[in-house]
């Protein structure tokens, strides 16, 4: 801030007190212009609208009179003789409009009815707009702004269609309004000095303007291109209280509304000279008496800061003596205020400075003792120590703090702290280079207390460092900062031992990233993904790729690649053995390839040293992928700045290439084993339907035989037999094609809200008719799922066929339902002989025998049954198990989740399935 005496901050001091006078001067006329301006606005909207609606019924007046007009039969006759004489008596009798004339259809004027201006020769208007459009719609039309031939005036007319008994048009009648006179009629509705009504048409051509009665072609043109006319014709009213008039280029305030049922506009405007003359000449008199108050308080002002300046001089100079040791003079003010209490109190400030004197001397005399004694202190301490002023200037440093900066002790310091941060580059731990206020010693001198704050520096000799860093204001009694105080500690060794700790724990961690892949995922592209992905961040590099062998046709493909360019994507997916390539030189040579930097190397492979120029890559390293004994493919790692690898890098490499050999190697099995599968399910497919029609035969010509042919008993036993086992092997292919049916991936399932009480009760019933084995359902309300029906009957019935087939003949076999929490169970006990326990992880498997052959029980019959009741539960998201122990016969149990919504009862819930110690749950 500019210093000033004491006399003018008294005068601007008065000046400051008329300020706000000023402001609420400035802000009334503003507040008052806002009004008055939307005064004259609102006053304009009303006369325009009102003109508007004058204007509006001026034009359906015309319209209804060309409508009585069209509709005279003697108009209809369009006989001259007869019709010049009826409209000239019609004029005379409406004298709002200038002229009729009635037309054919061709345009020729068949009817004039102006007195003063002659029929002869007739007008032909064929060629105006007005008119063809009339014709062509049929309906009445209002014409635009025209410039009549006859007579030679600017006018408006309504061309309405006369019709024939068919209504269609045969003529036009024409009402013709003037429109110098139609603004004689709204003069007197102009309310203030200046204000001028327009309209215009639809172009934007005035019809008239009062201000300027007789308008020119180009006057009349002026609001053609003019914005807000398109937004009135739109049908919104626009008020503007500033804009510039086209036809008068002044500066004006104006209402512009379109006409009810017309497409034209009514304007009112006035100058805004004109229109807010009175509140601009209410303002020159308001600030000519501001300017004389101004005038007086600057007088008293300067009268009042001449009074009192005086004293403030004398204590000024005073002042100054006393700050140069000149403890006697004494200060002798006799003004009765304020300031002759000041010089009392500075002289009894002159008397106790010249006591303190001599306490300071001795004072200072034991500081440089104890100042001694602290910068031995200091220059013992390890570690660098650093103050600095107030002023943003080092000014201290202990003799490791200077060895820090390259110098030697003992050398002054008075180094500005930004030039500091310039020299030594400082910066975050990030790199990030620190502003001057996040300096150490910056954020001391603020006031703040900090530990263990890191940073970086570039010593004299040029090497980095790495810093911690310790800061705290350093106060006086009085609280204020003087100093700022850092220590640093140097922490390079420290943080390159942490990062080398880290380096290898990343290493770590992506070696055990990629063996999670390898164990989790199976598909080629995925394991790859992962593997290339991983390596990227574990090997440090900017870009990597992973070529898969084609041993046959000694080619690498390129799998995946990240942080390469799509142009070398492209050039390098299909690499042959011996392309000049660093990847196919490891391809061919089967050995790690190391190039460290490849613009100091001897003999590039050709085209890795042009890729390395394209890209910007000056290191790079190929590790061939070996899995059991044989090639797989090659990954190659691209850095962008040149390295030095040593043994342990490179043999971690070679590690991380091995992992993704296995990898890849696992995921091609995988593929092997998933096309075998589909092979497998393609030939369970082709031999069920192959099986179908000889069987299908067989059993045909059986039944017939049996029953048709008369033979001996022992054909007829035959003939069963063969019947018995045709509809055996059947059910097999019957049982194939539902498992090629339910092979995994297909949608099978037609679900359905079902009541699994009535779905089993069905079953039972219609097996217990077949079987000797008496069947017992307990069973309480309906359980509700949603279900295939067909395919959980199946498997229910799989279920008690298999039951019926191990119970010994007459043996009770046992069917229990119910709920448990969400699940729906269903159970079949029989009272067969059980199956071993090495047996029983097996039984759901495809034709798989229960029981060994020679066990008790034992019927030799393989079949699909137990497979396809796990298939079609386990597709609809329910769980089937095995409990069973040799001798105490088996329970087969199945559960499914219940409908959504659907609460079971409690009578439903009470008989919950138990499972013992003695069973095994699959």
């Amino acid at each position: 801030m500019p210093r000033l005496p004491f006399h003018r901050k008294l005068l601007l001091a008065f000046a400051a007190v008329l300020l706000p006078v000023l402001v609420l001067l400035c802000a009334d006329f503003v507040l008052n212009l806002r009004r008055t301006q939307q005064s004259l606005l609102e006053a304009q909207s009303l006369t325009a609208q009102a003109v508007a609606v004058q204007v509006s019924d001026a034009l359906d007046s015309a319209v209804e009179l060309g409508w009585t007009l069209a509709n005279d039969p003697l108009v209809r006759t369009l006989d001259p003789s007869r019709l010049d004489g009826h409209l000239q008596q019609l004029s005379v009798h409406l004298p709002r409009f200038d002229a009729i004339g009635v037309y054919d259809a061709r345009g020729l004027n068949r009817g004039w009815g102006d007195p003063n201006v002659p029929a002869e020769p007739r007008l032909n208007i064929a060629d105006r707009p007005y008119f063809q459009q009339a014709m062509a719609t049929n309906a009445p039309v209002i014409s635009e702004v025209l410039q009549l031939r006859r007579p030679d005036r600017v006018a408006m007319l309504v061309c309405v269609p006369i019709r024939d008994a068919l209504g269609q048009p045969v003529g036009v009648v024409n009402v013709v309004m003037q429109t110098e006179r139609l603004a004689q009629r709204y003069l007197p509705s102009r309310l203030q000095s200046g204000q001028d009504i327009l309209l215009m048409d639809p172009r934007g051509r005035l019809a008239f303007h009062t201000g300027y009665p007789l308008l020119s072609t180009t006057q009349s043109l002026a609001f053609s291109t003019w914005a807000p006319l398109q937004e009135v014709l739109a049908g919104h009213r626009v008020m503007l209280d500033r804009f510039v008039h086209p036809l008068t280029q002044e500066p004006s305030l104006g209402v512009f509304v379109p006409i009810p049922r017309h497409p034209w506009v009514v304007g009112v405007a006035a100058p805004r000279h004109i229109a807010l003359a009175p509140l601009y000449e209410g303002l020159h008199t308001k600030l000519l008496a501001f300017g004389g108050i101004l005038l007086l308080s600057g007088l008293i002002a300067a009268v009042m800061a001449r009074l009192h300046s005086r004293p403030v001089r004398l204590l000024q100079t005073l002042a100054h003596a006393l700050g140069r040791g000149e403890l006697s003079r004494r200060a002798h003010i006799r003004t009765g205020d304020e300031l002759e209490e000041l010089g009392t109190a500075f002289n009894q400030m002159a008397e106790q400075t010249a006591q303190r004197q001599q306490e300071v001397e001795r004072l200072r005399a034991e500081a440089e003792h104890h100042a001694g004694q602290l910068r031995a202190i200091i220059a013992s301490v390890p570690d660098a120590i650093f103050l600095a002023r107030p002023g943003g200037h080092l000014c201290g440093a202990n003799p490791a703090g200077l060895r820090l900066l390259g110098l030697e002790p003992p050398t002054p310091l008075e180094l500005p702290l930004d030039a500091l941060l310039r020299r030594h580059h400082l910066c975050h731990p990030d790199g990030r280079p620190l502003r001057l206020e996040e300096l150490p010693l910056s954020r001391a001198l603020s006031g703040e207390t900090f530990t263990e704050v890191e940073m970086r520096m570039v010593d004299a000799s040029g090497e980095l460092r790495q810093l911690s860093v310790n800061g705290a204001p350093v106060r006086d009694a009085a609280g204020n900062i003087i100093l700022g105080e850092a220590v640093i500690r140097d922490i390079t060794g420290r943080k390159k031992d942490e990062e080398e700790r880290c380096r290898l724990l990343e290493k770590e961690r992506a070696l055990a990233r990629i063996g999670q892949a390898l164990v989790r995922e199976v598909e080629l592209e995925r394991i790859a993904h992962v593997a290339s992905e991983q390596s990227l961040h574990a090997l440090g590099a900017d870009a990597v790729g992973l070529w898969l062998v084609q041993p046959e046709h000694q080619r690498l493909t390129l799998l995946v690649s990240h942080g390469l360019s799509k142009t070398v994507r492209e050039r390098c997916r299909e690499l042959a053995f011996a392309m000049p390539l660093l990847t196919a030189q490891a391809a061919r040579e089967e050995t790690l390839q190391v190039i460290e930097d490849i613009q100091m190397a001897s003999g590039p492979p050709a085209l890795s040293y042009q890729l390395a120029l394209e890209e910007g890559f000056r290191s790079m390293v190929s590790v061939p992928l070996h899995s059991r004994g044989h090639l797989v493919g090659v990954m190659t790692c691209f850095f962008y700045a040149p390295r030095v690898f040593s043994a342990r890098e490179l043999e971690f490499h070679t590690t991380v290439g091995q992992l993704s050999a296995v990898a890849i190697e696992k995921a091609r099995l995988f593929q092997e084993v998933r096309e075998a599968l589909r092979l497998r399910e393609e030939f369970m497919s082709a031999a069920a339907h192959e099986l179908r029609t000889p069987v299908t035969t067989i059993q045909t010509w059986a039944d017939i035989l049996s029953r048709m042919e008369e033979g001996s008993t022992r054909q007829q036993k035959g003939l069963a037999a063969i019947a018995r086992s045709t509809r055996r092997l059947a059910r097999l292919v019957e049982h194939l094609f539902t498992a090629v049916w339910m092979a995994p991936g297909l949608p099978k399932l037609e679900r359905e809200r079902l009541d699994l009480r009535a779905l089993v009760t069905e079953r039972v019933k219609l097996l217990s008719r077949t079987t000797e084995n008496p069947i017992h359902l307990h069973a309480g309300e309906g359980a509700v799922v949603d279900a295939d029906p067909q395919r959980m009957g199946e498997a229910v019935a799989h279920l008690l066929e298999n039951a019926i087939r191990y119970s010994p003949p007459g043996g009770p076999i046992e069917v229990r339902l119910g709920c448990e929490g969400s699940q729906a169970w269903v159970s079949v006990r029989d009272a067969g002989p059980g199956i071993p326990p090495e047996r029983q992880p097996h039984v759901f498997e495809p034709l798989y025998e229960p029981l060994p052959s020679g066990m008790p029980g034992y019927v030799g019959v393989v079949g699909m049954g137990l497979h396809l009741s796990w298939q079609i539960i386990e597709a609809h998201g329910g769980r089937i198990w095995l409990e069973s122990a040799p001798g105490e016969g088996s329970t087969f149990c199945f559960s499914l989740p219940l409908r959504r919504g659907e609460v079971p009862s409690a009578s439903v819930r009470e008989g919950g399935l138990k499972s013992g110690a003695q069973y095994r749950t699959l």
